[in-house]
């Protein structure tokens, strides 16, 4: 394994008589156009995330999806109709359908990136559309796996 040539202006620099290293750049992140900025557009829309509270960020998500604490609300998954998925349209009660598959999203809520306001456009909903206009990049799967109720 060979180490990095010495900085210039260093005492092993000029001990060694390599030339210095390119002083590091810096780099615009996340991206001008990046989905990841606060305020970015999706197919001419503006789409602004919201400040998270304390305990809600994403890893605060994971812990408490690996806590065993049961986030679906059911005993067994099951299938449901619509009409049984538009019973739970409200705030403290909401699930919603995404690529066929029903989710209890009501603990979801407080850490959705976009606010419960979002989430709250497809309560009780099919929002699978609304989900890939504005979510192409996520493995819903993986974020709210612990969320199942059943498949539609």
């Amino acid at each position: 394994m060979s180490l990095p040539p010495p900085r210039e202006g260093t005492s092993a620099a000029r001990s060694t008589g390599l030339a210095p290293l390119p002083k590091p750049t810096s780099f615009n992140f996340p991206a001008r156009n990046s989905p990841q900025l606060a305020a970015s557009t999706t197919a001419g829309r503006v789409r602004h995330k919201v400040a998270l509270a304390p305990g809600h960020s994403p890893m605060d998500w994971a812990r408490l999806k690996s806590s065993g604490e049961d986030l679906r609300g059911v005993q067994q998954l099951r299938r449901l109709t619509m009409e049984e998925v538009a019973k739970h349209n409200k705030r403290d009660d909401c699930w919603m359908v995404i690529y066929g598959k029903v989710y209890n999203v009501t603990r979801y809520m407080n850490f959705h990136p976009g606010g419960r306001g979002q989430l709250m456009r497809a309560a009780g909903k099919d929002g699978s559309k609304l989900f890939a206009e504005t979510h192409s990049w996520v493995n819903v799967d993986m974020i709210l796996d612990q969320c199942l109720v059943g498949f539609l």
